[in-house]
């Protein structure tokens, strides 16, 4: 086990005591990268991707201001729902309201904002989106729920700044028939924004050519932030609510719904008192209730630090890495968290990752002849999770840290200089395989052995 001596007050005295810290919320962007605000100063600058543009490599920053909210990523199989009730099936009027903000209001891929409707299985009924081509607000409607679905355009876009946030509402009227759609400004209250009738202003004229006089009875799941057939669009969610046949039937805040990164139900506000689901995709980066700030990792996404020798252990330097992550689904099996190994087994350097079939997160040391492996216990799928790998030279130890529990220890006596030429990455190994979807709030690295003390510290910050 580490020592315990040389305790340190508080978390933040340890980090800041790290060669490497990134955090989400801390360090700042600038040229492509986030700033390391350990004492290793910019040239552990950890970079997005391998370029200092925007491209397909980099992980989602995904900030917040004090106001929580539901984050889409343009992966299928991320959407929020609500099981099928009888009261969604409009007969006279359907009126669908959303608070929401587009990364890209004329996004490359139509951004399905929500309604009942399930295309695959013969239960269209009203689903409410943004076009690609232009950004105006459309509807999907079908009289028969088999049939392809009308679709039904404002006249104009409406006026928002990139990735800033509105009201959208979209209507049906069996009377006409006819379609109708508003915008209003936000307030600092997003469900009183969506449930409130007063403040919409009509965007565009009245639409009636090929409008249906009546909707299918859809028995699917009404929808919200896209459905179940669609890759969709990035967006940010805050609140949701579908008046029909005149009664509010669902009211979704997800600004108050959701009080934990992990959270995945919480209940609407209106009669019906549904549970609302957040769905997560199975791979790929995930549907994230943001309640801090966090970078999202999916398929190919990483970090990269240019090697330095401060990130470099020889057969006497005690070290520690640390992640604070929150895992999804079953991790990939040995996808990486934190690397700097030129490979596997007996590869030069260290790196943090599930391990194998038991997924329990392992650290793995090579010197290019041996090879030192040790494990944790496996953490709670969904919770935030600080993990730790430390290596006290002096005890000839590696010890791995699932939150404040330590794995069994075990011997680096063996093992020789651990240093190398490569960078260090974060959400792949060095070769840009081992890919990890996960969202990342942390992760630091020490030229020296944390104690059990300080680790825990470092855990009640974070957790």
């Amino acid at each position: 086990m580490p020592s315990t001596v040389g305790i340190v007050a508080s978390g933040e005295d340890v980090l800041n005591d790290a060669v490497f810290w990134v955090d989400a919320g801390r360090s700042s962007v600038s040229n492509g990268a986030l700033t390391n605000l350990g004492t290793g100063g910019s040239a552990l600058n950890a970079v997005f991707g391998n370029t200092t543009g925007v491209d397909s490599f980099d992980p989602a920053l995904l900030t917040h201001t004090g106001t929580n909210y539901l984050h889409i990523p343009a992966v299928a199989s991320n959407y929020a729902t609500a099981t099928n009730n009888s009261a969604y099936r409009a007969t006279s009027t359907v009126s669908c309201r959303f608070v929401v903000s587009l990364a890209n209001w004329t996004p490359s891929a139509v951004a399905y904002l929500g309604g009942l409707y399930e295309g695959t299985s013969g239960q269209r009924s009203y689903l409410c989106a943004i076009n690609s081509t232009n950004g105006f607000p459309m509807m999907f409607l079908s009289s028969d729920g088999v049939s392809a679905a009308t679709s039904i355009f404002a006249t104009q876009a409406p006026t928002v700044s990139p990735g800033g946030y509105l009201a959208i509402r979209c209507d049906w009227l069996a009377a006409g028939p006819t379609v109708r759609f508003y915008t209003k400004e936000i307030s600092n209250n997003a469900y009183n924004d969506v449930v409130n009738d007063a403040g919409w202003s009509q965007l565009g004229s009245d639409r009636t050519a090929s409008v249906p006089a009546s909707l299918h009875p859809s028995t699917a799941s009404l929808y919200c932030a896209g459905y179940s057939a669609s890759a969709n669009t990035e967006m940010a969610f805050r609140a949701s609510a579908f008046k029909i046949d005149g009664v509010l039937q669902f009211a979704a805040d997800f600004t108050t719904g959701i009080t934990s990164g992990g959270q995945t139900t919480f209940t609407e506000s209106s009669a019906n008192a549904a549970t609302v689901t957040i769905n997560r995709a199975t791979s790929g980066r995930k549907s994230v209730a943001v309640t801090r700030p966090i970078l999202l990792f999916g398929t190919d996404d990483y970090l990269e630090v240019a090697d330095n020798n401060l990130l470099d252990f020889g057969a006497s330097d005690s070290f520690t890495a640390l992640v604070v992550v929150r895992q999804w689904n079953t991790p990939t099996s040995f996808g990486r968290y934190l690397d700097k190994k030129n490979g596997g087994g007996v590869g030069v350097g260290y790196s943090l990752s599930p391990n194998g079939a038991v997924l329990q997160p392992g650290m793995f040391l090579g010197d290019g002849v041996n090879q030192v492996g040790r494990a944790s216990q496996a953490p709670t799928v969904g919770s935030l999770n600080v993990v730790s790998g430390v290596v006290d030279r002096t005890a000839q130890t590696a010890t791995v840290y699932t939150g404040i529990t330590a794995g069994t220890s075990g011997s680096t006596s063996t093992l020789g200089s651990m240093s190398n030429a490569i960078a260090l990455h974060i959400g792949v190994s060095n070769t840009l395989a081992s890919a990890q979807d996960f969202e990342l709030v942390a992760a630091a690295v020490w030229r020296r052995a944390l104690n059990a003390n300080e680790i825990a510290t470092i855990v009640n910050r974070y957790t």
